[in-house]
């Protein structure tokens, strides 16, 4: 649960739109998945973004390995987290829609 409330609270706010409405959602992120609960693998070495797509809002992002898994599991049967999540966001609980997207790490250039 504290997991989920810390996730909650990690709001980016980066400059790099490519989407309007998300803010800090990098030009060349896909969509790989969505929902209350996520597990994703990896296939490349990259950065997820979750998204409140509601308001736009980032709630968190992380950097990935290959093959590495990122997992959100969002407990709103907590109250707290409710309250928390619809304060960070501005978002009541019915109207949530939480997406990822991924965006792959540029390959590394080769030295001769």
């Amino acid at each position: 649960m504290a997991a989920g409330v810390v996730g909650l609270l990690m709001i980016a706010g980066c400059n790099t739109t490519a989407f309007p409405g998300r803010t800090g959602v990098p030009r060349g992120a896909k969509v790989v998945g969505g929902g209350l609960a996520i597990n994703w693998e990896a296939p490349t070495a990259g950065t997820v973004y979750l998204v409140e797509e509601t308001s736009g809002k980032i709630i968190e992002t992380q950097s990935l390995d290959e093959d590495a898994t990122f997992e959100f599991d969002a407990d709103f049967s907590d109250d707290d987290v409710v309250k928390t999540f619809e304060r960070v966001t501005g978002v009541g609980i019915e109207k949530v829609r939480l997406v990822l997207y991924f965006k792959p790490s540029p390959p590394e250039a080769e030295t001769p």
